[in-house]
């Protein structure tokens, strides 16, 4: 304060006019302050920037427009689904015993041909018994011959005496003797022949247990889940490995009720139904076809929708697998005379906008069928009118557009 005061003293004494004496007026502090303060205001306000008032410029709004054409449109319903192998199997051991050896490709993702061996057993046991059931076989067989031959002299014993005895040369008693001799070797040779096939039948199962010592692809397929290595010993029923079908695919995916629905208004059965699949591997998009094989017997209890399968054709990609996560596409029959408009475009359950003049006109639609992501709209609107596609919330009747993209 006192600086102020020093400041201002000095500065009215150089501005300050002479008396009478040659000597300056005093001025008093206080009053000398008011006036610096004043003289400060005026020359702040006499400098001040000038302002211009504003002005509330209309908003243009840039959107897409579909301009309206009836014709024909063919509905589709886009879902996602799995690729599943056709086939897929889990190989188990069909005897016991000890793993000999393994196969060059049983390893786990390898690719295995049908009727390669993938894990062969120990078969010294099931060719003993082979043998074993050979020579039993034969055995019974040269005991069958013998009593084949008794029952055939007997036959001829038999067939002597009647002649005999109608000739009155030999008695009743003789016949019957001849007769009963017949009937027991006879006898004899049907009990042997049953020991034969009895035989036979050892036979082939010692051959089958022999031939299972070795586990082979039933299908060409891709090896996982190995269990089975070279000195493990395994029994009967004990999984090897699991085996899935490299070459025939298909696709599963889950139609909703009102998807389903929809589809059977269209068509009469979607068994055969071509559908596209698309297979992003990457940065790849792999395009496959199939076709509608059958549907699931009943309604899915967790997704409220029907499963669908659908086979894969031509011809499978070599890095395709099972498990994909994959895009489906299935199409309709064509619907005629109607102009398909996505869901977004409708404000409220029946309303859209049409881009006249730059501006924003509404119009209520009664003639349209639900189809889901879109709508097939059947009258209401005229051919060549632009209507919004785009969707924001200062939509309203007047609203400046201009459109920078239309379909």
């Amino acid at each position: 304060m006192q600086a102020l005061r020093e400041l201002m003293t000095r500065l009215w004494a150089k501005i300050a006019p002479r008396n009478a004496d040659g000597q300056r007026w005093r001025l008093p502090v206080p009053v000398l302050v008011v006036a610096i303060g004043m003289f400060s205001f005026v020359l702040l306000v006499s400098t001040r920037p000038e302002t211009k008032p504003s002005t509330n410029e209309e908003r243009v709004w840039s959107v897409v427009a579909s301009t309206v054409a009836y014709g024909p449109v063919t509905p589709k319903i886009e879902v996602f689904g799995e690729l599943r192998a056709k086939k897929q199997v889990r190989l188990r051991a069909l005897v016991s015993g000890e793993v000999v050896s393994t196969g060059e490709k049983f390893e786990d993702g390898a690719r295995v041909s049908r009727g390669d061996v993938l894990v062969r057993i120990d078969k010294f046991t099931y060719q003993n018994r082979l043998d074993e059931a050979r020579a039993s076989l034969k055995g019974a067989k040269a005991l069958l011959a013998e009593r084949d031959a008794s029952a055939e002299l007997a036959a001829q014993d038999l067939a002597r005496a009647e002649q005999l005895f109608k000739k009155g040369t030999v008695s009743k008693k003789t016949l019957d003797d001849r007769r009963t001799d017949f009937t027991i070797k006879s006898a004899r040779r049907d009990q042997q022949q049953s020991t034969v096939d009895r035989h036979i039948v050892q036979v082939k199962r010692a051959k089958r247990d022999l031939k299972n010592t070795d586990v082979v692809a039933p299908f060409a397929g891709y090896v996982t889940q190995i269990t089975a290595r070279e000195g493990r010993v395994l029994n009967p029923n004990d999984q090897v490995a699991v085996l899935f079908d490299s070459d025939n695919f298909e696709v599963v995916f889950n139609l909703s009720n009102d998807e389903y629905g929809r589809f059977l208004q269209r068509n009469a059965d979607v068994i055969g139904r071509p559908v596209s699949v698309v297979w992003n591997v990457g940065g790849e998009r792999i395009t496959l076809s199939a076709t509608i094989e059958r549907v699931g017997a009943q309604i899915s209890q967790a997704t409220r929708g029907v499963d669908i399968y659908a086979t894969l054709s031509g011809k499978i990609p070599s890095n395709l697998r099972g498990g994909a996560f994959v895009e489906i596409e299935l199409l309709a029959q064509a619907v005629d005379g109607v102009m398909a408009l996505p869901k977004d475009a409708l404000y409220g359950d029946n309303r859209v906008y049409l881009v006249r003049d730059g501006r924003l006109e509404p119009r209520v639609l009664v003639d349209f069928v639900d189809d889901g992501g879109q709508i097939l709209l059947k009258s209401g609107l005229d051919n060549g009118d632009r209507v919004l596609l785009t969707r924001f919330n200062e939509a309203a009747p007047g609203v400046a557009v201009k459109v920078v993209d239309q379909p």
